[in-house]
């Protein structure tokens, strides 16, 4: 629904995924990225920054759109969380930033995996990227606003089922705006959304699956680990269309990593990930 926000990566693109050794070991032997809540990720105000910004241009829009339509709008967002689950794996567009290491790969202990960004959007994913920018955060909010102002104001059946789904759409897409502080991370933010289902008296997470490499993706089955003693619900993505695809062309090693070159590409070799350079971080690090 943020039109700005969808990420269009030209040819040769990398994105980096920063990781500890162990999930690096996990990705490459079984060519899957993980999918996780994205309310229970690192940052606590992963969604709520969204939502703060969608007040902001809702308030300023309110004398030209109207009341009535805004909290339309707002209704729908807020019961969003209560039909589906948005499950996230997250990108950076360089491959070697110090405050990447610290956070994301084991203290630098870790790697950067870079991918093709090009092929990682044959995955049954939606492509957002971050922005970091509050003025221009409200600015594309508001645009879209005027957009389904416009759009209900000629429509002859009001708040139809597109006004539904538009309005589902921009609800978590609001997870491509974060706070200026996080600027460094330069995040493409990949989204895949599973569907939430009655069962008994609560509720089930189901995949509500998609399309890969130009095909129906199979639905997989929801799976879980343990954050801090909370269950958090995962999704592991196959990224090569069952062994067909190599998306994987670069592994940067971390700052305080003291693997060597030639054993990192004997590694990935035998795993059959061919052909990627490995190389190592020359951020500085005490």
């Amino acid at each position: 629904m943020l039109a700005d926000r969808l990420y269009r990566p030209k040819d040769g693109e990398m994105l980096y995924h920063y990781c500890s050794p162990e999930t690096l070991l996990a990705i490459c032997s079984h060519k899957t990225l993980r999918f996780c809540d994205l309310f229970s990720m690192n940052d606590f105000m992963e969604m709520h920054w969204g939502y703060h910004i969608w007040e902001i241009a809702a308030g300023e829009m309110i004398k030209t759109v109207g009341k009535e339509l805004l909290d339309d709008i707002d209704k729908i967002i807020h019961t969003s969380g209560l039909r589906a689950l948005p499950l996230a794996a997250c990108m950076s567009t360089q491959g070697d930033v110090l405050s990447q290491w610290r956070a994301y790969a084991h203290d630098g202990n870790g790697y950067a995996i870079g991918f093709n960004a090009k092929k990682l959007l044959s995955l049954p994913v939606r492509p957002l990227r971050v922005s970091y920018d509050e003025t221009k955060q409200v600015a594309e909010v508001k645009k879209i606003i005027k957009v389904l102002h416009e759009a209900e104001s000629e429509a002859e059946v009001k708040r139809s089922e597109g006004f539904f789904i538009a309005c589902t759409h921009l609800a978590f897409d609001l997870a491509a705006f974060k706070n200026p502080a996080f600027c460094e991370e330069q995040e493409i933010r990949f989204l895949h959304v599973a569907n939430l289902m009655p069962s008994n008296n609560s509720l089930r997470i189901v995949d509500a699956g998609g399309t890969a490499w130009e095909q129906e993706s199979k639905l997989q089955q929801i799976s879980f680990h343990m954050t801090r003693g909370t269950p958090v619900a995962h999704l592991d993505i196959d990224f090569s269309n069952r062994g067909k695809e190599h998306p994987i062309s670069e592994v940067v090693i971390g700052p305080k990593n003291e693997s060597m070159l030639p054993g990192i590409s004997i590694f990935l070799e035998t795993l059959d990930i061919p052909n990627v350079k490995v190389w190592k971080s020359k951020a500085s690090y005490r």
